[in-house]
């Protein structure tokens, strides 16, 4: 995917909704191009659930949401970024749609049924064999049970000039065509004209209409309607619970307990959130259908390039990309979210430019970690929570215990699935093949593999044959079902209808693997939380320095328009908090005593007895992690700080599912846990100045790195992405946190203080920057120059070598030079490396790549720079972090 693709040099992710506008971005678009942007990466802006904060939850794809802006704002300001150069890319979310009745297809279907042109828009089953839901969708709404639901009088039936709804709470469905039958019995003969007005409706909404036929139709109807005659009858309905259940036995949706959707369920949801409802994209029509304005908007110029969220949710990616890179053509920039694990890669024939990044995070990470200081905490970690000790056998337990409590309805669709295809028959016990079902998603090693025709690439053979050999070994009895199973992909068994089971169960072992791993196991496996990380993996994802330029090689050749990421919305912490804990691997013995003081320090505080402690160790260990990569960066504790830590830790123990989960929290152990960190804080505690010594002294090396990996980011193979207000400090926790709104009125002010003191001169400059390193200006000094200079050249980013550069067999630097004809730069940052920390000795030096320039221009000191022998001393780093020369 070269050539002439539209090819952004560094994008700025930015999250639009109420509360950040395009009238926001109309007041930062100067900044954002001072800074060095040049294409903003823009959050859903589509219309929305009311209230979205993210903008997923989209009911109508077809227009802008009202909070955010309008077309007309969208290209006033297309018209501003093409002044200055700049593009933007998209999100979109093509998987699902919000189940709510701000979605106008789903609620034409719920109020026409087979009638409405969206009847099949949605991953819905129709013919779900539970009798109850036997052509009605699953609303998993309610409260309690139905029965009490009625009982309390919370569902009524609701008349307006629009129509009848259906009302529960704050929500609000329109009433189904079959019920109007239940109204006209429910009439008394004598009211002729109701009758006949009731008729004329029912008339109406039982015949293929387009959605705005029936529309103006209906309009038409409720115009001349008798609205106090129809109120009255709309009350009588009330009135009668025998009534209103019979209404309500007439719709084409039924009303259900929340709780039940994790145990049976008749539509496809994202994850396993049921107010997100998933789209049949494999169909053309819907894909056309959907797709429509989007594509008008990129006709008009409006946006450049498209990513797309969820890509595993698919039935088949790779047609769906074929068929978007159809209709957008070659030009447009297409990236995917997609988590890539241990040595995955992304499809090569999907036409892509590339992932959103989550590889490249991972790999800068463990680069960023003393891998030995790593195992020794590793190491104690195990040996103090000997359950948790084997990461591997945790993460099949934990994707077993979402199956069981979270997906069984999916679960049973599948095996049901499995028998309507005709690949099980009636002699096949249906316990024993969902069990061996069950084993094989679990033990897949990655989201999913991408089946599309016969024979199946190598890889994803191998793949499925690793499952299969780890539910062998998991339960030998099931071997004989489990062969069965096998052979649905052998040679002599392969069939369409095979390829048909194994697209619909990849779409449910991606949800499987990212609630077992992302949203269960990284809350409980705490070794070292920075790398419980999407992209990264706590146990077994080692990237050393050779590897490291092993990838950004392999990342230049086949995907170097990908994005380079280090924060996303989706990332667990804060890039520069995630750094802060890397940090302890260059002093693992300190930091193995210095938790262990915290604990006999903060005992009172959590019980006595093991069996009542709250919280519990592991917990407790993950709670001094996450203070310490929140840390305020001026380090006073603030209340907004502790706030946040609380809400966060919360959240988190209801992610790890054990002593707290989100379908029934314990509000005790939570309560404890809260008040375990108001006791941390507490005026007289000694923990606030111990906490706040320990950070001073481990934050002072973490902001170094922190622009290590700042500088890697823009400079190495790849697209960089700032996330929005990263280019200071980012020590946030995860989403809803990490999505606080951004304070550009002071990066603003900061970045004109920056160019005031360029102007002064660099020795006044570089003072400065060293001062104000606790603000995080040197951060926003590498990323300002950084991204300038890549924008200056964007050619050599783009298309340039990857030149790694060593110095014998020292890695306590990394060093690697982009060259493209007689264009060079060269890249030097200090890496995390104990077994050099203290060394006294001379600075290193470099044997720079043959050919490379006499003359070099370090643009953070603006120093001339000369290496006439080819060797680079390392010593320009006592001056600054790290360097950025460009030839000159």
């Amino acid at each position: 995917m070269k050539h002439d693709v539209f090819t952004p040099v560094s994008t700025y992710r930015l999250q639009f909704n109420g509360e950040f506008t395009f009238k926001d971005l109309e007041q930062h678009i100067d900044y954002l191009h001072e800074l060095g942007v040049t294409t903003i990466y823009a959050s859903p802006i589509f219309e929305a659930a009311p209230g979205s904060m993210h903008g997923y939850d989209v009911t109508n794809p077809h227009a802008i949401s009202p909070a955010i802006g309008t077309i007309e704002q969208l290209h006033s300001i297309q018209r501003q970024l093409q002044e200055k150069g700049m593009n933007w890319i998209q999100d979109i979310v093509p998987n699902h749609m919000a189940l709510h009745p701000a979605n106008s297809r789903l609620m034409d279907v719920l109020e026409r049924g087979p009638n409405s042109p969206y009847y099949n828009y949605f991953d819905i089953d129709w013919a779900h064999p539970d009798t109850t839901l036997t052509g009605k969708l699953m609303l998993p709404f309610l409260g309690q049970p139905l029965p009490a639901i009625l009982e309390a009088g919370e569902i009524k039936l609701l008349f307006s000039p629009q129509g009848w709804q259906v009302q529960y709470g704050e929500l609000a469905f329109p009433l189904s065509a079959p019920a109007y039958e239940v109204l006209l019995n429910a009439l008394p003969q004598e009211d002729a004209a109701t009758q006949e007005w009731l008729q004329a409706l029912q008339r109406g909404i039982e015949k293929p209409h387009t959605v705005k036929e029936w529309e103006e139709q209906k309009a038409s109807l409720f115009a001349r309607a008798n609205e106090t005659r129809l109120q009255q009858l709309t009350d009588q309905v009330n009135e009668d619970a025998v009534l209103l259940a019979a209404l309500l036995d007439q719709q084409y949706y039924l009303f259900t307990f929340w709780q039940e959707a994790e145990t049976r369920i008749n539509y496809r949801r994202f994850f396993t959130v049921n107010g997100l409802i998933a789209l049949r994209m494999e169909d053309p029509e819907v894909f056309d259908e959907y797709h429509t304005f989007l594509h008008e908007m990129y006709k008009q110029g409006l946006i450049q390039g498209l990513r797309i969220d969820h890509i595993d949710g698919l039935r088949n990616p790779g047609e769906y990309i074929r068929r978007l890179r159809e209709l957008f053509g070659a030009r447009c920039y297409i990236i995917a979210e997609k988590i890539l694990a241990g040595n995955e890669t992304m499809p090569r024939e999907w036409l892509l430019q590339g992932s959103t990044g989550y590889e490249f995070l991972g790999d800068v990470s463990q680069l960023l970690t003393d891998q030995q200081g790593f195992e020794k905490i590793a190491r104690n970690y195990r040996s103090q929570f000997p359950d948790l000790a084997k990461y591997d056998k945790l993460v099949i337990k934990k994707k077993q215990l979402i199956l069981e409590t979270q997906m069984e309805g999916e679960w049973d669709n599948l095996v049901r699935y499995c028998y309507t295809l005709g690949l099980a028959d009636i002699r096949v016990n249906e316990k024993q093949l969902k069990k061996a079902l069950g084993l094989l998603m679990i033990h897949l090693p990655v989201y999913r593999i991408y089946p599309e025709q016969w024979p199946l690439s190598t890889r994803s053979l191998s793949l499925l044959e690793y499952a299969m050999d780890g539910a062998l070994r998991s339960d030998p009895e099931l071997t004989k079902m489990l062969e069965l199973i096998r052979s649905w992909w052998q040679l002599d068994k392969r069939s369409e209808q095979g390829i048909k089971f194994l697209q619909r169960m990849m779409q449910f072992t991606g949800p499987l693997t990212a609630k077992g791993v992302e949203d269960t196991t990284f809350y409980v496996y705490n070794a070292l939380i920075s790398h419980n990380e999407v992209g990264d993996a706590p146990e077994g994802s080692k990237c050393s320095l050779i590897r490291f330029h092993e990838h950004a090689g392999s990342r230049q050749r086949y995907h170097p328009l990908s994005l380079n990421a280090t924060a996303t919305h989706d990332t667990k912490r804060g890039e520069d908090g995630r750094i802060r804990l890397n940090t302890l691997t260059l002093h693992p013995n300190q930091w193995i005593q210095q938790v262990q003081q915290w604990h006999t320090m903060n005992k009172p505080f959590s019980g006595e007895a093991a069996a009542s402690a709250m919280p519990d160790m592991n917990d407790e260990y993950f709670i001094y992690q996450s203070v310490l990569s929140g840390f305020p960066a001026d380090g006073v504790v603030t209340p907004a700080f502790k706030e946040r830590l609380t809400t966060y830790i919360t959240k988190v123990l209801r992610e790890a599912k054990v002593h707290s989960n989100w379908s029934a929290p314990n509000e005790e152990y939570e309560q404890a846990c809260t008040r375990f960190m108001e006791n941390l804080f507490a005026a007289d505690h000694p923990f606030t100045d111990s906490m706040g010594a320990y950070f001073e002294k481990i934050n002072q090396q973490a902001q170094i790195y922190s622009l290590t990996q700042t500088l890697i980011k823009i400079t190495a193979p790849g697209i960089p992405d700032i996330y929005q207000g990263c280019e200071l400090w980012d020590l946030s926790f995860v989403d809803p946190d990490n999505r606080r709104p951004v304070d550009y009125a002071q990066r603003k002010q900061w970045l004109a203080k920056l160019q005031q003191q360029e102007k002064a001169g660099m020795e006044n400059l570089l003072g400065f920057l060293h001062t104000h390193r606790t603000a995080g200006m040197e951060k926003l000094y590498v990323t300002w120059k950084a991204l300038q200079a890549r924008r200056a050249h964007p050619s050599l980013f783009a298309k340039g070598e990857y030149l790694p550069v060593y110095n014998r067999d020292d890695h306590s630097v990394i060093a690697y030079a982009r060259k493209e004809q007689d264009k060079w730069c060269l890249v030097i940052a200090p890496l995390i490396a104990a077994t050099h920390a203290g060394r006294e000795e001379e600075p290193l030096t470099l044997a720079l790549p043959e050919g490379a320039p006499l003359k070099w221009k370090h643009i953070f000191t603006q120093e001339e720079i000369t290496t006439p022998d080819g060797q680079l001393p390392t010593g320009m780093l006592e001056k600054f972090p790290v360097a950025f020369l460009v030839s000159e």
